[in-house]
């Protein structure tokens, strides 16, 4: 029998966890992308390219010029982009055969960037946040005189409308306007513009009464848009986002993704990109009482069971019904130790979606190549409890060693493993150990070099109960 303790602390595989179909990019360094639709979307519509070597790069600062060309990619598509030609130089150190002169002549020409005072753009420079999110409130048709994205507090108007219609959505931390943005975060503000809504203005009017002239300049509207397009960002709303206007080959859909969380489904024509999980309103690695819920989410009243899904593994569980989520209940309870549940509200419907991932204990049996017919795989033994209808194959360019210990991911709902991570072993004699028989399993525990670990919902390996002190 072999000798082994698995204990899970607070284990969140985010990256992992997310379902990609095969029609998206397979990046060498896609493990290093963390806003992986984003950059799928954006490069599957060719707004942005990947590197030659089969890298993205996704943490290489954007270049002035280069965010030029993902610009002119957004408003023309990259085959019109493309062919975009300077006819005169538009900055001194732009000449007419730089790499990026003709997406920057198209931009300068539109209003949409300007250069510096001493008339030059400085293409190879990175570029601030908000710069980049002025350029993306030129693309959607915000006017920078008549918006005050000129002078000297220019950065603030931006600041201001951009956060405002959700640009810097889903951003990891705070937004930083000053600091400068990476491949990947421009990718996500550059989608964030795909699904916001486009504006336009009215014609300014000029009344002359007595000597008295009034110049009466409209402020931004909302785009109207009554045609075919409108609907594929979600929703019809009669309203005409970026998007609608001018991919009109790629559309987003609600769903759910493997393990029934609320996801976006992205197409390119018919081909689908691949399917996301939406950001969770809360997320828990340890049991939380349902009226931890209902305060976290900042709730005012209550929703009732029959608003409120339950998922484990991506399928409903009998052990796991639906309750209200109410003020009050501090007996029903969600998740465990090692389980990540997340929380999903639907303000406009007042509906809750609740899933519980587990992360089950496992060991590699067999390593195998890929050949022209099947991709590289790994085959996983489950040590500890195996899920329902287990197959135990996972396609996966990572490497691993026969018998190393793996934490893996399961859908029931797809029968197949999502994600396998190699284990962390820790090594160390007990200075403390809960584990009486009559304690609550989240109370079970055990320290080792003055680090505390928790057992999992999921535990494997020898009882818990039967490990002492000094061992």
């Amino acid at each position: 029998m072999k000798k082994f303790l698995s204990l899970v602390l607070a284990l969140v595989m985010t990256m992992s966890l997310v379902t990609v179909s095969a029609g998206a990019k397979d990046f060498t360094d896609s493990s290093k992308i963390n806003y992986s639709e984003a950059v799928d979307v954006l490069s599957e519509a060719k707004v942005i390219d990947g590197y030659a070597d089969g890298a993205f790069n996704p943490s290489n600062t954007l270049t002035r010029g280069a965010a030029a060309k993902i610009i002119c990619n957004l408003i023309l598509g990259p085959t019109t982009a493309s062919a975009l030609v300077a006819d005169a130089a538009p900055y001194k150190d732009v000449p007419t055969n730089h790499t990026f002169a003709g997406y920057i002549a198209y931009c300068q020409k539109t209003g949409i960037i300007s250069g510096y005072a001493d008339g030059s753009f400085k293409p190879a420079n990175s570029l601030t946040g908000y710069a980049f999110m002025k350029m993306l409130l030129g693309a959607l048709g915000y006017d920078s005189a008549k918006e005050g994205y000129t002078g000297p507090n220019w950065s603030i108007q931006v600041a201001k409308r951009a956060l405002n219609i959700g640009l810097d959505d889903d951003l990891v931390g705070d937004f930083n306007g000053v600091k400068a943005v990476n491949r990947e975060e421009a990718c996500l503000y550059a989608l964030n513009t795909l699904t916001a809504t486009m504006v336009e203005y009215e014609k300014n009017s000029t009344v002359t009464v007595g000597n008295i002239t009034i110049k009466d300049q409209s402020s931004a509207k909302d785009m109207v848009n009554t045609g075919k397009t409108d609907g594929k960002i979600f929703k019809a709303d009669g309203k005409m986002q970026f998007a609608e206007k001018y991919f009109d080959n790629l559309s987003v859909t609600k769903g759910s993704d493997d393990f029934a969380r609320p996801a976006n489904v992205w197409k390119l024509k018919a081909e689908k990109i691949g399917t996301y999980a939406d950001t969770a309103d809360l997320t828990y690695t340890k049991s939380v009482d349902v009226c931890d819920i209902y305060k976290d989410l900042g709730l005012g009243k209550s929703i009732s069971a029959k608003k409120v899904s339950v998922y484990v593994d991506g399928v409903e569980n009998p052990d796991q019904p639906a309750r209200d989520i109410t003020k009050g209940d501090d007996k029903n309870k969600y998740g465990d130790n090692g389980v990540l549940t997340e929380v999903f509200y639907d303000n406009d419907n007042d509906s809750v979606v609740i899933t519980e991932v587990n992360t089950y204990v496992g060991t590699i049996t067999k390593t195998v190549k890929a050949t022209d017919k099947k991709d590289a795989y790994v085959v996983v033994a489950p040590e500890s409890e195996k899920p329902t209808n287990f197959k135990n194959e996972f396609e996966t360019d990572d490497k691993f060693e026969d018998d190393d210990y793996v934490l893996y991911t399961y859908s029931l709902k797809e029968k197949e493993i999502e994600s396998v991570a190699a284990a962390t072993k820790v090594e160390g004699t007990v200075t403390v150990a809960e584990n009486s028989v009559t304690n609550n399993s989240d109370k079970k525990a055990l320290t080792i070099n003055g680090t505390k670990y928790k057992a999992s919902a999921k535990i494997s390996g020898e009882n818990l109960s039967d490990v002492s002190v000094k061992q």
